[in-house]
């Protein structure tokens, strides 16, 4: 063979035995997770052909509100469950807000906000929607 050869397959062994391959044993931990779950209703019929279904659940500080996780349904019949997985660092202090608008043609006809403290575990919040202005 001739030492054109040589070079490459030379390198090659050398940059495989710097090579080094890292494992998780454990995998990602969920227990110190909060689950935040529950079902969504309204008490009036909407027909669910044009009707969306907006989640939100929001970090509260310094009375702002920072969006954490956001869920959308369409064209759904309510009522609808929801489910999200909140880690800590999007809880901050702790103080939270979840949120439900419904809208019907891109209007709002009804929405609820409820307060939520983070917490480790499951944490089941129904959220009853409150017609919107004049619906």
């Amino acid at each position: 063979m001739k030492c054109n050869t040589y070079i490459p397959i030379l390198s090659a062994l050398l940059l495989s035995a710097c090579a080094t391959t890292n494992t998780v044993s454990d995998g990602f931990s969920n227990h110190i997770q909060g689950t935040l779950f529950g079902w969504i209703t309204f008490d009036d019929y909407v027909a669910p052909v044009s009707t969306s279904v907006n989640v939100e659940v929001c970090q509260v500080s310094d009375n702002q509100c920072f969006t954490v996780v956001q869920q959308d349904y369409q064209g759904v019949q309510l009522p609808v469950q929801y489910s999200v997985v909140i880690a800590p660092i999007q809880a901050g202090n702790g103080e939270m807000k979840v949120r439900a608008i419904l809208r019907s043609q891109g209007e709002i006809i009804a929405k609820k906000e409820e307060q939520y403290i983070f917490t480790q575990g499951s944490v089941h919040k129904d959220l009853k929607l409150e017609a919107y202005k004049n619906y």
